[in-house]
């Protein structure tokens, strides 16, 4: 069976330059800390429904029944929301693809494992033992490196921050393994974003845009992220900004349902993006330079393009969808 570790804090730990955006701000080592994962006992994908007037997303990553990735957007809309996306307006809203985004591979039952080295000083082991990884695994080439491996056969999404090398060769700085039908947060804040996200959880895949329909929440990045940290369902974050428009870690924030899409003149990623941000939103999970959701990097995708699903560039243009109809929520 899966045995994934969460990883843990010691007190010897680096300057926070040296740390990922997640570790930033430690969580006290004398308080609650992620322990040993759940080693997940299922083995196909979290495609429960789920019942009641509004019916849940489905989605092959984090479909749980408790995830916040499935869970429709409805609710109060924040009585501060409109001074909050009142600062969208000096931002241009895009999507990652070729850069600083998270590249994701799947593995099966014939996949090689190996005990993954994690190479930082200050984690409480030393590898992440019995990883599926694919031969062509390699992280995403920008600081952060980011690469997550999906373990359909065992139920597991294995996440690496600070990864270099490729296949046999892979090593990370951090590693984490969540059960594939989790919520996609780690508890104690340590997952591979800011706000104890799955580097997984969120992204716009290879596997969206082929079937033609997001059915999950995206997740995004912003640069006026609030201090004083996060909000369900984050459990850390990075925000280092005050003032009123200021959007909290793990603050979800939709595209005004009665908006009339077909107004717009989206193309067809632009629609299903637009649809999935009307019915699911989006939850912040990062402190960043630019206004960005995230697409799975194309070198993890088949052909290592989206041929055609997708322009070939390093951030898609998403300026037809009206960041002044966004609405941030309770």
């Amino acid at each position: 069976g899966v045995d994934p570790t969460g990883f843990d804090v010691i007190a010897d730990a680096p300057e926070p330059g040296d740390l990922p955006r997640s570790l930033v701000d430690p969580p006290s080592l004398d308080g609650p800390k992620p322990g040993r994962a759940a080693a997940p006992n299922v083995t196909g994908r979290g495609d429960d429904r789920g019942s009641g007037p509004v019916a849940r997303g489905v989605s092959s990553l984090f479909g749980g029944a408790n995830s916040p990735w499935v869970q429709p957007a409805t609710g109060p809309v924040d009585p501060n929301s409109a001074a909050m996306v009142a600062g969208f307006s000096g931002e241009k809203f895009q999507m990652s693809t070729g850069m600083w985004t998270v590249p994701l591979y799947f593995a099966d039952a014939n996949t090689p494992r190996r005990n993954v080295p994690i190479t930082s000083g200050w984690t409480e082991f030393s590898s992440l033992p019995n990883v599926p990884v694919p031969p062509n695994a390699k992280p995403d080439p920008s600081d952060d490196a980011h690469l997550t491996i999906v373990d359909r056969a065992r139920g597991c999404v294995y996440d690496f921050w600070g990864a270099s090398g490729s296949g046999s060769s892979l090593t990370a700085k951090l590693g984490n393994a969540m059960p594939i039908d989790s919520s996609g947060v780690d508890p104690g804040g340590l997952g591979a974003r800011a706000s104890g996200f799955s580097g997984a959880a969120g992204l716009v895949t290879y596997e969206d845009l082929k079937k033609g329909s997001i059915d999950h929440a995206l997740v995004f990045a912003y640069p006026k992220t609030r201090s004083g940290g996060p909000v369900a369902p984050a459990t850390k974050s990075d925000g280092r900004t005050g003032g009123s428009d200021a959007i909290p870690i793990g603050a979800r924030v939709r595209l005004d349902p009665t908006l009339n899409l077909n107004s717009l003149g989206l193309n067809r990623y632009e629609m299903m993006i637009a649809r999935a941000l009307q019915k699911f939103g989006m939850i912040l999970g990062d402190t960043s330079g630019g206004f960005t959701i995230y697409a799975q990097h194309p070198q993890s995708v088949p052909g290592g393009s989206y041929g055609g699903l997708l322009p070939d560039v390093t951030w898609v243009d998403l300026s037809k969808i009206p960041t002044n109809k966004f609405q941030v929520m309770k």
